[in-house]
């Protein structure tokens, strides 16, 4: 089979095609026929060396979010069939429950080998069945920025229509954290430093828009925009942990997401704790909220935004559009 590895995360030119043995089937797991993957920052990060690798997992299969056929099932396995169509968890041992430091000690494309393959296997419970609603680039789109969001406002926050939500920017978090706030009636403030992007975001359904490069004190425009209250969750991408913080409402909730260094002051953990504010980080989530999050997709008839899909062969071009910043929404590869 061909597959991608990354053999050195220092630049994109250690990102390399090659022939190698198609996986074997064991007991108890899934072989996949990758149909389709989805890139998210973390894969631009890695490739480049800005999270780091331990050496012994060198050279890996990068990325982390596929979608494809059952081509083959192990022994134990009664649930799937060859021919099923599905998606994979971001953690091959998380399949439902509270977070743990077992079920998270693999993810794909980081510990263990990705899915920038045309074959990879799975424990079966790593795995959900996709709705037919579904193309396999759409599938592929959910596992990590679609649970992510999902696991911080459904999961965490109880989303309700009386809550006000921030997002910071139009990737793939920020975009999925959208539909799935519009989804429950919630009020959302979007920001971007790209007009064209923001009036993307406004035909979504997102109720109010900050430029943060014309409006670089964004935080009280949010409380401005709140009578002077704030948000109640704040899903922050961006590094600016204090800032975030000042646009969260008292009582409200700030979702860290993806291992993003803070790139403003330290937070005032003082006024954080006089303002009975909590900081609940989120590490993707489980095989389960993977399974509710398409279920809850596929019955309002949403579907996922996708803003730009490669050839298996341009995988390397799509890893530099993905640090262009220049999408929105998600960006796909399509394998099979």
């Amino acid at each position: 089979m061909q597959a991608y590895k990354l053999h050195d995360p220092k630049s994109l030119d250690n990102f390399k095609l090659g022939d190698y043995p198609e996986p074997e089937v064991r007991a108890h797991e899934v072989k996949i026929q990758v149909k389709a993957v989805s890139l998210n920052f973390r894969d631009w990060a890695l490739a480049n060396g800005r999270f780091g690798y331990p050496g012994e997992v060198l050279p890996m299969i990068p990325f982390s979010d596929a979608a494809g056929v059952v081509a083959a099932v192990g022994a134990g396995i009664t649930h799937l069939k060859a021919g099923d169509r599905v998606a994979a968890n971001f953690f091959p041992d998380w399949h439902d429950g509270t977070f743990s430091a077992a079920k998270t000690f693999r993810s794909l494309g980081g510990s263990t080998d990705g899915v920038l393959a045309e074959y990879v296997t799975f424990p079966a419970g790593a795995v959900v069945k996709v709705p037919d609603s579904f193309s396999f680039e759409e599938a592929a789109a959910f596992p990590c920025a679609g649970v992510t969001a999902w696991h911080a406002l459904v999961e965490q926050g109880q989303l309700r229509p009386t809550h006000t939500v921030l997002l910071q920017g139009t990737g793939g978090v920020s975009i999925f954290g959208l539909q799935i706030a519009k989804l429950f009636g919630a009020r959302v403030i979007i920001t971007s430093g790209s007009d064209e992007k923001l009036a993307q975001a406004k035909a979504m359904g997102a109720d109010e828009l900050i430029n943060y490069k014309t409006t670089p004190d964004w935080d009280e425009q949010v409380r401005a925009l709140t009578g002077g209250e704030g948000a109640d969750f704040v899903v922050e991408v961006a590094g600016q942990l204090a800032r975030s913080l000042r646009a969260l409402k008292p009582g409200g909730t700030l979702f860290p997401i993806g291992g993003v260094d803070p790139s403003d002051e330290a937070p005032n953990l003082r006024t954080v704790s006089l303002a009975t504010q909590r900081i609940q980080g989120i590490y993707v989530g489980s095989t389960q909220m993977l399974h509710d999050l398409l279920q809850s997709f596929d019955r309002n008839q949403l579907k996922p935004v996708i803003s730009h899909t490669f050839a298996f062969h341009e995988a390397k071009e799509a890893l530099a559009h993905m640090g262009s910043g220049a999408h929105f929404g998600k960006i796909v590869v399509r394998v099979g």
